[in-house]
């Protein structure tokens, strides 16, 4: 019964996928969808969801993708523990990133950015038991954790120029803002958020990593959903900041060096899911400096590379997991002549690898000819790093497959265990390597319709863009292309020497793990450090932080308001001897040895607080204010009885009193400051009037005071209440226990 329970519910994961790109294809109607529904209409915060052409690629692949990873995963993850909480939290993944590409409100939007930051956490992380795992996924989450709360300062910001957060408006009423002061503040903030969810130079490093998690998780992550996330925030928002010079300098240098350097990374690694974690950076920089580009052909290059970069990528990262079943490793120098064993994954991984590298008539060479095509109309330098990076991606799709599945084998390679006889793990591998032969060749002109043309009508308000085309005739982006692919065979061909050199280059340069662990040991030693200073265990230290920073806040607020009171002196003489006699006792507290004269001290000034609210005509707090500091002078002196006499303990120096009443006298004359700054102005009658007026037709009580708070304030008095009654039942606890400690 537990068994068919289980099969039930993962069919039902698997099944969602589906249904989810079902009502995405049936909903959408080009060139634009929109549903809203209300949220929290006070502040105008709705769900709103937008399904348009560059939406909807992302949903496809994201629901399209997940129906196959789901499927493969019930091969790859039988037998192992949890399987349903590991399906259940590929779910959650999946929806938090649907959630965040059909959002059409910033703050919405942002909510599911993060709730797909805490759900890869979870993903990473979820070999728990082995501490790679936890620090790879703690590692994730820290770094794209702060991008996510750096974006959302540059949302707000964006939102406040817009004085919207729907995003749609905020994109129409661009022109407006673009002279804001918080205009750059906003790009560089939300660059920060895409850089960082994106894996672009200095923190690439965190996708890597992430390969901690099993291969379903990889496989679905880094194609088609978590790291395409950034990609998809600065495609939505190029219409807002593509004329920048700030924004097309900063997305070309770091799609370039994030390219070039990952690259390079990718090729001296030994670990094939390394390899394509590395590449997966290498493709995000790509789509990076396009979008900096942002012309129409590199937006239409942008948009094909997103595609076949999901087909291929998800693809032979499933390859990879096969490998993995079948030999128990995925070290490259162990894998050789795997094809006999594995002819299924070795067609998928051929297919993946030819788009990976851009042989026609793939997907990966369409998007290839058009990033080059962008590449001639732009500056040579981004022709001569466009050319570079392909040259890298050529090499390193060789390198996938030729050793491992035709290579000899030698003494060092290990055995194949034939296992794809599981046809889940080798169905979805070979239908989304093949969609990348599929879409060029027959589906292209749906492809431009549905998709290309809204998205560029969205991203840059072109309403007629040049038709797509897999043959262009021979060109300057063919003949590029030609030349990338005889590169790449040159570039494998020394490859052994190539691997060693790149060792030898990156062993000597500090890598982003290491200054990652340096920065994170650090901020560890500075909070045990101020730990130790502040949670020194001395109640006394504790009360006198807290005045200092009071008094600090206060000295703020009064050096902040720019007009000083002015003082008058219209005062009774009873009430200035009141004020008088509550300094004379505060002296007396300071000064005195005596603890039971200092709590007499102490309760005059309370008794003196009460003459004030008598004579403000506040008999009830004064009534309140004469109880409590009758019953704290009682039990202050009954607890003094169990104290050591001042002569049996350390006395405070004379110089921590000097110190304790200048913090006092600070915060006493700042008040003072401040209550007189507030007084000097007519008060705001609006508020009184509207608890006068409303008090008995709305609560039924003529007493205003407690109207207000048993009735306007209702909520805020029971959380007082709650904190009193908490605190009683605690009291009890404490002296229950203490009399079965003296019994």
């Amino acid at each position: 019964m537990a068994q068919t329970r289980l099969n039930l519910a993962l069919g039902a994961m698997v099944l969602l996928p589906f249904l989810l790109l079902l009502w995405v294809l049936f909903t959408y109607q080009p060139p634009l969808t929109q549903l809203e529904w209300a949220w929290v209409p006070s502040l105008d915060v709705n769900l709103m969801f937008r399904l348009d052409g560059l939406s909807v690629l992302f949903a496809g692949l994201i629901t399209g993708v997940g129906v196959l990873i789901q499927l493969y995963a019930l091969a790859y993850m039988k037998g192992k523990p949890a399987r349903f909480s590991f399906h259940l939290l590929l779910t959650l993944f999946m929806l938090s990133m649907l959630g965040l590409v059909l959002a059409d409100n910033i703050l919405l939007l942002f909510v599911f950015w993060e709730l797909t930051t805490l759900t890869s956490y979870l993903l990473i992380g979820y070999n728990h038991e082995e501490l790679k795992s936890r620090k790879n996924a703690l590692q994730a989450m820290l770094v794209t954790g702060i991008g996510g709360l750096t974006l959302l300062a540059g949302l707000l910001m964006l939102g406040n120029m817009a004085e919207s957060y729907q995003l749609s408006l905020i994109i129409e009423r661009a022109p407006e803002y673009a002279n804001s002061p918080w205009f750059t503040a906003s790009l560089i903030c939300v660059l920060v958020g895409a850089f960082t969810k994106s894996a672009q130079f200095p923190v690439h490093f965190w996708l890597p990593g992430a390969m901690a998690a099993p291969t379903p998780v990889s496989a679905y992550l880094h194609s088609a959903t978590m790291v395409k996330a950034g990609v998809y925030l600065l495609a939505r928002l190029l219409p807002v900041y593509g004329d920048t010079a700030l924004w097309s300098w900063s997305l070309g240098i770091a799609g370039a060096t994030t390219g070039l350097w990952c690259g390079l990374l990718a090729l001296r690694q030994t670990d094939l899911k390394l390899m394509l974690a590395f590449s997966t950076n290498v493709v995000l920089g790509k789509l990076v400096l396009l979008l900096g580009i942002g012309t129409e052909t590199a937006v239409s290059a942008a948009l094909l590379l997103i595609a076949a970069h999901a087909f291929y990528k998800a693809g032979l990262f499933m390859v990879i997991g096969i490998v993995d079943k079948a030999s128990g490793t995925r070290e490259y120098d162990l894998l050789s002549g795997m094809r006999p064993v594995l002819g299924i994954s070795f067609v998928a991984a051929v297919v993946g690898s030819a788009s990976k590298a851009g042989f026609p008539p793939t997907m990966g060479f369409l998007s290839k000819e058009y990033m080059y095509k962008a590449g001639t109309y732009s500056d040579l330098v981004t022709t001569i790093a466009m050319v570079g990076i392909n040259v890298l991606l050529v090499t390193l799709a060789l390198v996938l497959v030729i050793k491992p599945f035709l290579g000899q084998k030698d003494e060092k390679s290990v055995e194949i265990k034939p296992v794809e006889h599981y046809k889940l793990l080798w169905i979805p591998p070979l239908i989304l390597t093949f969609m990348g032969l599929l879409v060029p060749i027959a589906l292209l002109g749906l492809f431009q319709s549905a998709i290309i043309n809204p998205a560029m009508l969205v991203m840059l308000g072109n309403g007629a863009p040049e038709a797509v085309k897999l043959w262009s005739g021979i060109n300057l982006p063919l003949i590029l292309s030609l030349f990338t692919l005889a590169s790449g065979v040159v570039l494998y061909r020394f490859y052994p020497a190539l691997f060693r050199f790149l060792v030898r280059l990156t062993g000597a340069l500090p890598n982003g793990p290491e200054l990652y662990n340096r920065a994170l040991n650090s901020v560890i030693r500075f909070s045990n450090w101020q730990t130790s200073v502040l949670q020194h265990g001395q109640l006394s230290g504790y009360v006198l932080q807290f005045f200092v920073v009071l008094a600090a806040i206060l000295v703020f607020g009064v050096y902040a308001t720019s007009a000083l009171p002015v003082l008058s002196f219209d005062a009774e003489f009873y009430e200035f001897a009141i004020g008088v006699l509550m300094v004379c006792c505060a002296a007396i507290i300071i000064v005195s040895p005596s603890r039971l004269t200092s709590i007499a001290t102490l309760g005059m000034i309370g008794f003196l607080t009460t003459l004030i609210f008598m004579i403000y005509s506040a008999p009830d707090v004064s009534k309140t204010q004469l109880l409590v500091e009758t019953l704290s002078v009682v039990f202050i002196a009954i607890v003094m009885r169990r104290l050591p006499l001042l002569t049996d303990v350390p006395q405070n120096s004379g110089r921590r009193k000097v110190v304790q009443a200048s913090v006092a006298a600070t915060i006493g004359f700042c008040m003072a400051l401040l209550m007189l700054m507030i007084t000097s102005d007519p008060l705001d009658q609006s508020l009184p009037q509207y608890f006068s007026d409303y008090s008995v037709p709305f609560a039924h009580g003529r007493n205003v005071v407690n109207v207000i708070l048993v009735d306007f304030r209702a909520f805020d008095t029971l959380g007082e209440v709650v904190v009193v009654v908490v605190a009683a039942i605690a009291a009890i606890g404490v002296i229950k226990r203490y009399k079965k400690g003296v019994s």
